[in-house]
Order: structure tokens, then sequence, then C-alpha cells
């Protein structure tokens, strides 16, 4: 049976999630060191939340259960989650397991991002798996404790999903994608990294940098603060190896973001320049893409990282945008109609790559 918290964990999970709704603490030492603007000082809005289900698609949407071998002193675990496969579906297609933040469901996740809508037209698979309550009261992936039966457990389950979705007939086995929002990015990235082989690219919104945390505390801190140490050095902290196969990613953040401060984007991108042997500094590049303040809302700033005229690394920052998928149904929370549509942005990017079978 996975470990209860103690009420201090717990006490300080409640904290992350309120953390969703306090001012992030500003870091100048990093944004002098980043030369990254300070992000707005507005709060983001949402319109009251609708039901958080996704709209009617004629494709099949799935309920389903992954069986997972128990851990000593587990109970019978499993990882349900939901698959969405688009109508007229021929032969095998790409799939993208899409990881939700804390507090959220994988109905809720589909809704705001409208993920599903976007896999009928373009003709791709979308898995939602679930964090249990039992593990999580708050369904946050525990990013922060890599713990062989906490964190790092569910990393583990959500890679043995993949092997699962890959025996499916209707599968390609080399175009199975991961993405998140917040706490699911974060756990998107672990997993990318981690287990470079069964991933063929990741998109990662709103996350946090890995490696910088080991409880609760302090992944609030690192939330709040994102992380004075090197960001290639907190690889080898988060488990992961640089020298894997290659690992393309797409990094998306808004710029008001109070509950996850966008120095967090940047950090993501260098852990995963390092990681692709492009260097683990955004240096001028970053500076090529107009590092000026954003000052309208949805106004976005690009920076591109790659070889061979192929982008491998992608930064996309957002003027005006708080803690919220962009582009996404602000009806339901953590989304926001302010800047491009995430989706879109991210399914570009994960097309382009691919694994070897």
């Amino acid at each position: 049976m996975a470990k209860s918290l103690s009420p201090d964990w717990d006490a300080q999970l409640r904290q992350i999630r309120r953390a969703q709704f306090q001012p992030a603490k500003q870091i100048r030492t990093w944004l002098e060191r980043l030369e990254l603007a300070p992000p707005a000082t507005h709060r983001q809005r949402h319109t009251a939340p609708s039901e958080a289900g996704p709209t009617e698609l004629p494709g099949n949407w799935q309920s389903l259960n992954l069986g997972l071998t128990p851990l000593p002193g587990e109970l019978v675990p499993q990882l349900s989650y939901r698959l969405y496969i688009p109508s007229g579906a021929k032969g095998a297609l790409p799939v993208v397991v899409m990881l939700h933040g804390c507090q959220q469901t994988p109905e809720a996740l589909a809704a705001g991002t409208r993920m599903n809508a976007l896999a009928e037209r373009e003709g791709f698979m979308v898995a939602y798996p679930q964090q249990p309550l039992r593990r999580s009261v708050h369904r946050c992936w525990q990013w922060f404790d890599l713990a062989a039966g906490q964190g790092g457990r569910e990393a583990q389950a959500l890679a043995l999903l993949i092997d699962e979705l890959a025996t499916r007939p209707d599968v390609r086995i080399g175009e199975i994608y991961l993405a998140g929002l917040s706490a699911g990015a974060a756990m998107a990235a672990l997993v990318a990294l981690r287990y470079p082989d069964k991933v063929a690219a990741v998109g990662l919104h709103s996350g946090v940098v890995i490696g910088a945390a080991d409880s609760p505390r302090a992944g609030l801190r690192a939330m709040h603060e994102g992380s004075a140490i090197e960001p290639a050095l907190l690889l080898d902290a988060a488990g992961v190896t640089p020298g894997g196969p290659a690992m393309p990613a797409i990094v998306l953040h808004g710029m008001a973001d109070e509950a996850v401060h966008p120095i967090n984007g940047r950090l993501l991108t260098q852990q995963f320049l390092a990681y692709n042997g492009l260097g683990g500094s955004l240096g001028g590049q970053i500076e090529s893409a107009n590092d000026a303040p954003l000052g309208k809302d949805g106004e976005v700033r690009e920076a591109r990282f790659g070889r061979w005229n192929r982008d491998l690394v992608r930064l996309v920052e957002v003027g005006g945008l708080g803690h919220a998928w962009s582009g996404g149904d602000a009806t339901v929370p953590y989304h926001s109609s302010i800047g491009p549509d995430a989706s879109w942005l991210i399914w570009q990017f994960l097309r382009q790559h691919k694994r070897a079978a």
C-alpha cells in the first residue's frame, strides 16, 4: 500500500494547492542572471467554471485501467485513464499522453485544452492518466518526491502505460508523445528524460524545473523561486542520465504566472538543452528572440534551438498569461483564452519528431 502522507506533508501539499492563488516571489538574482523581464503584476482571471467535460465529439471516449504489479506492501495498484480515439480512424495512429495538474481530472484537462477536438481533426489518439486520490488527495503528481514508492513509482507507472499503449495495433510505436500542465508538466519532463526510449517528444506547459525538490516544502519553493543551482546539474538529482536518445521538447509558460514562477520555463528549457547536448545556457539565442518585456496580453516571445535546421528545443513565453493553459477554454479552471492555442503549438511540434521503433 502506498504510505500515507504525514500531517506535515499533507499541510505542505495544501500549500502547493493554495500557491496557485498567491503572488510568486520575485527572484532578482535569477532575473538579472537570465535577463528575464519581470512578469505582469495582475492576476489571471477565469470566468465561472462550466462542467469540466469534453464537448461531445464523434470519436470513441473510453475509460480504461492498467493493472500494475504491486510493490511490497502495495495493494492491487492500478492506473486509470481516459482514451480518445478519433472517428473514422484507419490503421495505426500517433498518441499524445496528457498529464493533468493538481485539482484536475482527465475530463477537465480534455475540456480545457480542447485536445480531443484537435485529435479528431488531425487524426491522433489522446490518453489521459489520472492520479489516484489514494496517492494524493489533491491529485498532484508527486514530481517533488522521487522515492521509489512515491513520485518514482508514478513515473514508472506512466512508463508502463506507454508500454501498454505501444502494444495496441492502432498505435504507432514511434509516435508516442507526452504533454502536461503544471504538476503534470513536471512529471512529464521526468518520465520523458528517465525513459527517453519510450517517448518521441514532450510538451510542457507551466512546468517546474526538475531535480530541485525532494519534499512538498521544497517543491513549493521551486514553484515560487526556481533554483539557484545550475539547471544541468539538477538532472542527476532527478535520476536523469544525459547522453541517451535525444528528447525534443517544447516549453510554454505564462509571464504573469503567480503559482509557478516564469523562471521555471527557462530553467526547464536549459535542462533539455543540456540533456540534448546543445549547451546548458540560453545565451545570445534568447536575446536574438527579443528579450524586451512582453507588453500586451497574449504577446508571444519564442526561442528555438536545434541542429541541422530542425528544432529540438523550443521555448514559448506568453505575455499576460497566468497559471493557465494558453488559448484554452477559459470556463474551465487553469485554462485561459489569452495567448496562442497551446494544444495546436504542442501538436505542431510533437508531430515533427519520431522515435525509432
